[in-house]
């Protein structure tokens, strides 16, 4: 999957996706073949920013403001592939328009 078409392209967490939390560790269960993923602290953080759908440079640009002392190019590589790879397996997806207007609004 390439960059081009992702810039601009908010993501959120796949609603169908099945979260387990095992004393500090996360799993997740996806739910066409219950494959099961185990996230490491960069995917973790991924799957907590998307929370609230958001794009991917805003992920990138969140994780280069919190750990400043890395080196920002092997940051940009390792929080995008994993990203990229969380996407490709649909545990996050293209945000629905409806979620976007609804993070964008302030109404109830």
């Amino acid at each position: 999957m390439g960059e081009e078409g992702m810039g601009e392209e908010r993501f959120c967490r796949n609603p169908a996706v099945s979260v387990t939390a095992v004393e500090a560790d996360l799993f997740l269960v996806e739910p066409i073949g219950q494959d099961v993923y185990y996230l490491n602290a960069i995917a973790g953080g991924i799957w907590q920013v998307l929370e609230a759908p958001a794009m991917r440079e805003e992920v990138l640009r969140l994780y280069a403001a919190a750990f400043p002392d890395e080196d920002p190019t092997l940051l940009a590589r390792e929080v995008g592939a994993t990203f990229d790879d969380m996407a490709r397996l649909g545990l996050v997806i293209s945000a629905p328009e409806t979620l976007e207007r609804k993070s964008e609004t302030s109404d109830p």
